[in-house]
């Protein structure tokens, strides 16, 4: 039986050689488009590039922006930059925050988001642009504040994955662009620009003289006192179905809270922002990261030990009738779901306001002293009040603060 000839290439449907093309990666591609005419040709599609550029952003709709096509968006900008899609947490000395980096027709943005209210904890994160990332054919262009007060910057991908730097090279004019934004006094980033010399400690006297919250004194330490580059690292969220021994088949029980990002709100610290993460499955620890001059970012605000479920001492009760209940550590045996609520009211000399009369489930718990300027470990109580709520009692320091979810979005999860 005579075998028939072989298929040229320009016998084969385009659809088909296209579907093929795209299952390369993209240095593939580039070099089999360098063998024939017709491959090279097939090579430029947009019906290819995009894929690679979908993958990328993970967006359906990559909009090209000032790009003539999708293989110069990939090769030109998303093949190097591409990578820092991702939410992240800032490390600029002990302070923090939270920076989104996403794709945005034709460039790539980090867009801050920041504590709107240092009181409310209610109140929506605020978000402003920090920077744009744009590369055409010839150059690069590394903007700061580009809709608020552009100036030059440079963005750097950090050799350890999940990381970038960020260098901006006019630091006064970009803190006062933000200072301004807020609405913060003038008068007072003037008078610290004048003493600029001193301020190198975090913990100077003019800072708490002047009552300045933990991002104002980002800002005036942004423009006086830094080698003006800041680190920052990927910040990654458990999902439940990541932790089978607490919350099996993904399902989180009602004395636990999924982990997540949480603002918490009492009346030494003001508001912060935390997250929430689990630990060998014993431990749900709260990491810092806004930060502050007393506790840097990336450290651990309080743990609760999920072992040691508590019950409320007897009604009324005062902070110092909750120290026993830390004497008599009795290790959990059933499981976490098996936990009965119980009725919740707050220490008779604590000054807070209850968000709820029942919790679902109260931990013994330590964390770091909210008092002290200088590192030590105090006794906590932290109690479920609902999937979104927890509360923490610091018992020595007796006082209360409230945790809350953080509700927005920060993926673009649209494929």
């Amino acid at each position: 039986m005579e075998r028939s000839p072989p298929l040229k290439l320009t016998e084969l449907p385009e659809d088909l050689l296209l579907h093929i093309m795209s299952l390369f990666n993209p240095y593939d591609l580039s070099k089999l488009g360098a063998t024939c005419k017709l491959l090279h040709t097939l090579s430029q599609s947009n019906s290819v590039w995009i894929k690679f550029c979908q993958k990328v952003t993970n967006l359906k709709d990559v909009q090209l922006g000032e790009f003539c096509n999708y293989k110069k968006l990939y090769t030109n900008l998303l093949h190097k930059y591409g990578c820092l899609i991702g939410l992240y947490e800032t490390k600029f000395g002990p302070f923090g925050g939270l920076t989104e980096v996403i794709y945005s027709n034709g460039a790539i943005e980090g867009h801050t988001w920041d504590l709107a209210s240092s009181e409310d904890i209610e109140a929506p994160l605020k978000s402003n642009i920090l920077f744009s990332l744009k590369k055409s054919e010839y150059h690069t262009h590394n903007v700061c504040l580009p809709y608020m007060n552009s100036h030059h910057g440079a963005v750097s991908v950090g050799k350890r994955k999940g990381t970038f730097t960020l260098l901006c090279f006019n630091p006064k004019e970009h803190a006062q662009a933000v200072w301004k934004d807020f609405g913060y006094d003038q008068e007072i980033f003037d008078y610290f620009q004048s003493h600029r010399k001193g301020l190198k400690k975090y913990r100077h006297a003019l800072f708490c003289q002047w009552e300045l919250k933990c991002h104002q004194q980002k800002l005036i330490s942004l423009s006086s006192c830094f080698d003006l580059s800041m680190l920052y690292e990927r910040l990654n969220f458990q999902h439940p179905c990541d932790i089978p021994e607490l919350m099996p088949d993904g399902i989180c029980p009602k004395q636990l809270v999924a982990p997540g990002l949480f603002k918490s709100s009492d009346k030494i610290r003001g508001v912060e922002l935390l997250h929430f993460t689990y630990l060998e499955g014993i431990e749900l620890c709260a990491i810092e990261v806004t930060g502050n001059g007393y506790t840097p970012a990336q450290t651990v605000s309080f743990v609760a030990q999920l072992n040691f479920p508590t019950t409320s001492v007897q009604e009324p009760h005062k902070f110092e009738d909750l120290i026993d209940s830390d004497l008599e550590r009795v290790q959990r045996v059933c499981p976490i779901s098996d936990i009965p609520s119980q009725a919740f009211t707050l220490p008779q000399d604590c000054l807070d306001d209850a968000p709820s009369d029942m919790c679902y489930a109260r931990y013994l718990g330590h964390g770091l002293d909210r008092y002290s300027q200088t590192p030590a470990i105090t006794f906590a109580h932290v109690m479920v009040f609902d999937e979104d709520t927890v509360g923490v009692l610091w018992i020595e320091q007796e006082c209360f603060t409230l945790c809350k979810r953080v509700h927005q979005t920060f993926n673009q999860n649209r494929l």
